[in-house]
């Protein structure tokens, strides 16, 4: 998919209660939202690689080390961006929180209220 600086940017799980709840709130920001949710929408690697870049973060960082796939198949291995990326790609459920970017500025959402920082 693709990403735009006047747009707000979000890699969420449509499963998850804290996805959609900033979701919500990113539409309350009056900008145009590009929702790339990914159980249902192929992210490019591309992007998940500038999330991570504008994050500062290791993908390793934004993986959910408490959910059962991980501790049974992942735990204690290691993997490169590329790697890490279909990982998510295949199992959406191990993105910890969802990730927004709006004009190269990068979060990962805690709270939904997180979006506001945005802005």
């Amino acid at each position: 998919m693709y990403y735009r600086k006047n747009e707000l940017t979000i890699l969420y799980n449509q499963n998850k209660e804290l996805d959609r709840k900033a979701l919500a709130m990113a539409h309350t920001l009056g900008v145009r939202i590009n929702k790339q949710e990914l159980s249902t929408v192929r992210m490019s690697e591309s992007l998940f690689i500038k999330f991570l870049d504008s994050l500062g973060q290791e993908a390793k960082s934004i993986v959910d080390k408490s959910d059962p796939y991980y501790q049974s198949d992942l735990r204690g291995k290691d993997f490169n961006s590329s790697e890490w990326y279909e990982i998510i790609r295949h199992h959406p459920e191990l993105l910890k929180a969802p990730l927004a970017m709006y004009r190269d500025k990068a979060i990962m959402c805690q709270s939904p209220n997180d979006m506001l920082r945005l802005s």
